[in-house]
């Protein structure tokens, strides 16, 4: 048997050619059917983000895979055939072990130390599973895939610090205010604008507001916040731009982010209402180009921020996350050793087989050479003594074999597996 792992990642394929080469839930159901019809394949993962598409098999060694993997993506997507065929690489053994535990750390993420990618990776299983295309191999593996991304973000730095500009412009709001004792405003409904008032929410302001000049958009994202309000509840509420200045009063957070090509908030349209204000207002503008007038952070009660400033710190953030790789690369190395060495035993299994099917062979083979000399009762009975025997003095390497302490074994053992395989194997052939 082999363990082997085909993909496309971001690494050697572009993005207007890797989404070609997607699946839908449905399409992945088929296939997983065809793998486990298949009876040269025993286990089967298929890893699906939008940076990577990933299938991982324990199949028979002799067995083409990748024949197989391209006539399967044909079934479902015959146009992304030559893609595939064009930027897939393979690994197999301890590189696609190393490789998978290195993805479930998020060493191997465009973002280093991203934590989405664990649950991904958790969610692939959990699929392949459901589909029983995931046995004894797949579930030691990808449980020990969890155990190292976990050991990695827990011993580590790898996932500290901001390096999105949504999640920077959040954190920064969280060191200059108390965001669950205010009121924010998120200007904007497109993906950046979500994934900032997502941040947000887990902050549990008082209340949100979501301003764009397309309401009917900002109501969308209204809707999909809905999951991610907590307990506390807060207050979510949609506004046009034309409302933003009614509200400013009532604002000590503004998080900009729209695909206007002009100010959303200009300094004439806030001049008169900022002028009185009193109560400081921190704005974060991460638009490019700019939705807030900069001049506006000419008034005394206002501080604000633009994507430079954030850059800075997401510069640093990266400098930090890469200080950590060589720690986590190290624990990720100690699982995939860990692992191979569990997979390395196993051939312990046909080895204690095999031996102990050729002392029974050879006790047979002697209790009968002898049997003319006893009557049928005595011979029963030589042929039992003669297999208790073999069993008995077998016992022992096998023991030695066996015990290798925390489900593996020590070179010695190894090495004794790898003499009984040799010295068998090569008499089956004579």
């Amino acid at each position: 048997m082999k363990l082997v792992l085909n993909r496309i990642t971001y690494h050697n394929c572009p993005v207007e050619v890797r989404e070609k080469v997607s699946f839908s839930a449905k399409q992945r159901q088929y296939m997983f059917k065809q793998m486990h019809a298949e009876q040269a394949v025993s286990e089967a993962v298929i890893l699906e983000t939008c940076n990577r598409l990933e299938f991982y098999l324990y199949a028979k060694k002799d067995f083409n895979h990748s024949r197989f993997l391209t006539q399967l993506i044909k079934q479902v997507q015959p146009d992304a055939v030559k893609i595939w065929k064009k930027y897939s690489i393979e690994a197999t053994g301890k590189d696609a072990v190393q490789h998978l535990f290195e993805v479930s750390a998020g060493l191997d993420s465009q973002m280093l130390g991203e934590n989405q990618i664990l649950s991904q990776v958790k969610s692939a299983y959990k699929e392949s599973t459901d589909c029983k295309t995931s046995k004894m191999i797949f579930h030691r593996l990808f449980h020990q895939a969890f155990r190292s991304g976990k050991a990695v973000r827990t011993d580590t730095h790898i996932n500290c610090g901001a390096v999105s500009i949504g999640l920077a412009a959040v954190e920064l709001a969280r060191k200059k205010l108390d965001i669950s004792a205010g009121t924010a405003m998120v200007i904007g409904a497109g993906e950046n604008a979500e994934l900032v008032a997502k941040y947000l929410l887990k902050s549990q302001p008082m209340s949100l507001f979501i301003a764009n000049r397309n309401k009917q958009k900002a109501k969308a994202l209204q809707k999909r916040l809905k999951p991610v309000v907590s307990l506390s509840n807060p207050n979510v509420q949609v506004i046009s731009l034309a409302e933003i200045v009614k509200k400013l009063n009532e604002i000590d957070l503004i998080i900009s982010s729209t695909a206007s090509v002009e100010p959303v908030v200009t300094y004439d349209a806030v001049r008169k209402t900022l002028a009185r204000r009193r109560k400081p207002l921190l704005i974060i503008d991460i638009a490019v180009p700019r939705d807030i007038d900069p001049r506006i952070g000419r008034f005394k009660s206002v501080t604000l921020y633009n994507i430079d400033d954030l850059n800075k710190q997401i510069s640093s953030n990266i400098n930090k996350r890469n200080s950590e790789i060589p720690k986590a690369q190290a624990i990720v190395d100690e699982f995939t050793d860990k692992f191979m060495k569990w997979y390395d035993s196993l051939s312990i299994f046909p080895a204690v087989s095999r031996l102990m099917q050729k002392g029974v062979e050879l006790a047979h083979s002697e209790a009968k050479r002898y049997s003319k000399d006893f009557g049928q009762e005595n011979s029963e009975k030589l042929k039992f003594f003669a297999e208790s025997l073999v069993k008995k003095v077998l016992h022992g390497p096998i023991s030695y074999i066996k015990n290798g302490g925390e489900d593996e074994l020590s070179s010695e053992q190894l090495q004794a597996v790898d003499m009984i395989n040799k010295m068998f194997l090569s008499q089956d052939k004579h």
